[in-house]
């Protein structure tokens, strides 16, 4: 199905409306800006909802902290604590600090596979790892432009950003907008629909909640370049852009699956969880333990109370002032027959710093936990008694199993895409690589201790629960089974040749002195 073109067409669809309103809500935690955080959770500025004020049940349903308003006259003191983004970009690291390594059966599609694939392939991963952490998944698709580069590549579209169509749990088709112009009431957007074998491009003129009218693309420098566009089909104002026939050019990756909160929505229910998901009251609650304790930090500055008659007096009328230095002064007035009143009282209020600590960090521990990771990922450490290196490592592994529940949806994606990309290559710009589905494999994410892992092959070799082969290939992850087997020859020299084989290895040098099996030596 081409473009849209009821003009009365809502936009983005109704039916998908509360899934990109919990993406928005997700998206301004990960974005860590006070001002979305405080707009998300209160949408009726500048006027206040009564209910806001509230006590009770009533009052605290009604809102979040983030959405309190701020007090006509005073400034807004509200800290925020960027655990959501430190979430993500953990994410994002477990799967993509290295790269993946990719393997062909094809040595000459090996080879075009690591040309097109570059850092850059590297960097577009780790950013959509990254997104797909806080806004439930991330779209892949196939670009091309030859006044850019001379080859296809892969970019990423966030969740928030496209309407996707499945079937049977398939990415069938995909339509990815964004906003080329807001005015008043008329917004203009792009549309691009990626289809099987064809990716459709037009631009809408509309309103704020209202598609509108398909118009020229020329008229903005986002689109104008496809009015030059080598292999452009124009349908009217559409334009149609042939591709690779039965194949689509763009997957989707989801963060984890299944969805809990659109499992009603028939359209949302594979796109899969953010890391949010059901954490959003105590990242709310974080800021608001912080915000207090930085609370009491200002209040509880020290005074001294002191008589007016202390200050200094500016003369008749002018009443009395003191030295900006001395801010802990704070003057009251005193009765004149009262001599007590002349005195002065040093005030120093109670800085909750522990409590608001612990409250704190027991916050930030059930939120890593909850979004699937281990509390020693984020460099916390446990506060009560001594525990094993088996039971750290098992805490541990908390975040690597969660590592492993995101790559079974990576894994496939990646070799789908990877292989569109192969087939643009060879058809768009004529290449003559033999598309295939590469292998797709995730190495390890931390450096191995080389000491550690030294002790771990010599306990092993002399367990005899290891051959030189397998010693060699823990040693270089990287290498092949040639550069492999050439290192282990290369060992077996070093360490005296051949050895004999001890079913019939009888004593002394094989074939020489001291073997049984050969005469004497003559006197």
């Amino acid at each position: 199905m081409p473009l849209p073109s009821d003009t009365r067409q809502a936009w983005p669809p109704r039916d998908l409306a509360p899934v990109y309103a919990k993406i928005d809500e997700w998206t301004a935690w990960y974005a860590g800006q006070p001002d979305q955080l405080a707009h998300t959770y209160d949408r009726s500025k500048p006027r206040d909802r009564p209910a806001q004020y509230r006590g009770g049940m009533v009052g605290r349903a009604a809102r979040w902290w983030w959405g309190e308003p701020t007090p006509e006259g005073e400034r807004r003191a509200k800290l925020h604590i960027p655990l959501a983004a430190d979430i993500a970009q953990t994410s994002a690291r477990l799967l993509f600090s290295e790269p993946p390594t990719l393997t062909a059966k094809n040595k000459d599609t090996k080879k075009r596979l690591d040309e097109l694939v570059d850092d850059g392939a590297h960097a577009t991963l780790l950013g959509a790892a990254e997104t797909a952490s806080a806004k439930s998944g991330t779209y892949l698709r196939i670009v091309w432009d030859r006044n850019l580069r001379p080859r296809p590549w892969i970019a990423r579209v966030d969740a928030g950003q496209a309407v996707p169509e499945f079937r049977w749990g398939v990415l069938t088709a995909l339509t990815i907008w964004k906003e080329l112009e807001r005015s008043n009431n008329t917004v203009v957007r792009y549309l691009e629909r990626h289809e099987q074998g064809v990716i459709w491009h037009g631009v809408y003129k509309g309103t704020l909640d209202q598609l509108g009218d398909l118009v020229d693309v020329s008229g903005w420098p986002d689109t104008s370049w496809l009015k030059t566009l080598e292999g452009v089909q124009w349908r009217g104002r559409a334009a149609a852009v042939p591709t690779i026939q039965g194949r689509l050019t763009a997957v989707y990756v989801p963060n984890v699956t299944p969805t809990r909160i659109w499992a009603n929505i028939p359209a949302a229910v594979d796109l899969g969880r953010s890391d949010y998901d059901g954490v959003e009251p105590m990242l709310d609650g974080l800021d608001e333990a912080w915000s207090s304790l930085m609370r009491d930090l200002r209040l509880g500055v020290a005074r001294l109370y002191v008589p007016e008659e202390y200050l200094v007096n500016l003369g008749a009328g002018k009443g009395a002032a003191f030295d900006a230095a001395k801010e802990i002064l704070v003057g009251f007035k005193t009765l004149g027959d009262d001599d007590r009143g002349l005195n002065m009282e040093m005030v120093q209020p109670d800085i909750r710093v522990e409590q608001h600590l612990r409250i704190a960090d027991q916050l930030t521990r059930n939120i890593v936990e909850t979004a699937g990771y281990s509390a020693e990922s984020f460099g916390m450490k446990d506060g009560g008694q001594a525990i094993t290196a088996t039971e750290v490592g098992a805490r541990r592994s908390e975040s690597w199993v969660g590592r492993d529940a995101k790559i079974i949806h990576w894994r496939p994606a990646l070799g789908e895409i990877l292989e569109t990309l192969l087939m643009i290559d060879a058809t768009v710009f004529g290449t003559s690589v033999t598309p295939e589905v590469p292998q797709v494999d995730f190495g390890d994410t931390v450096s191995v201790d080389p000491e550690k892992q030294a002790r771990t092959l010599a306990l092993l070799d002399g367990a005899g629960a290891i051959s030189t082969w397998l010693k060699v290939k823990t040693q270089h992850p990287d290498w092949d089974d040639t550069q492999i087997a050439v290192e282990v020859d290369r060992i077996r020299a070093e360490r005296g040749g051949q050895v004999e084989d001890p079913d019939t290895f009888t004593g002394g040098n094989p074939g020489g002195q001291g073997d049984p099996a050969q005469p004497p030596p003559e006197e």
